[in-house]
């Protein structure tokens, strides 16, 4: 027996057959690869999506916040400002609850922020819902103040 390859074995396979079959690994490969990163992708798409409508929820809540601020340029709030910025939007309930005291006036509401859908073969969106606190202050003589803070869910559903 000789340690040469056989040349009978040589012209029968060729060097064509192990080009051939590292390239078919290869695509092999290469495709197993695109599986893989589609799977992952899909996989994290939800979370994707719910921080893009986290991202919506915060600008809302500026977005209320500074028009709190535009409405109070006149040195006050009304009721009727406050219903007109803070309107409901399902599955948010809008303005929830306004009070008054010393020189500040409170608006607790729901919001709502919308992302895109997690889902690939269906049209759908992502709702994110908080419930906020605003406080506005009117300093005489000063500018208008709007804070604005999370409060639980809770406090948003009851009436």
């Amino acid at each position: 027996m000789s340690t040469r390859s056989d040349p009978e074995a040589r012209a029968r396979w060729g060097p064509v057959a192990g080009r051939l079959w590292r390239g078919c690994l290869s695509v092999l490969i290469a495709l197993l690869v695109l599986v893989v990163g589609f799977w992952i992708w899909l996989a994290t798409l939800p979370g994707r999506s719910e921080a893009k409508a986290r991202d919506a929820l915060r600008a809302s809540v500026e977005a209320h916040r500074q028009q709190l601020v535009g409405a109070a340029a006149d040195g006050t709030v009304t009721d009727a400002e406050i219903a007109r910025l803070f309107l409901p939007a399902k599955p948010a309930p809008g303005l929830v609850a306004v009070t008054r005291r010393e020189g500040t006036t409170g608006v607790v509401a729901g919001l709502l922020g919308i992302g895109p859908g997690s889902s690939v073969l269906f049209a759908t969106e992502t709702y994110v819902t908080g419930c906020f606190a605003f406080d506005v202050t009117v300093p005489v003589g000063e500018n208008t103040r709007v804070t604005s803070r999370e409060l639980p869910w809770e406090r948003c559903t009851r009436r």
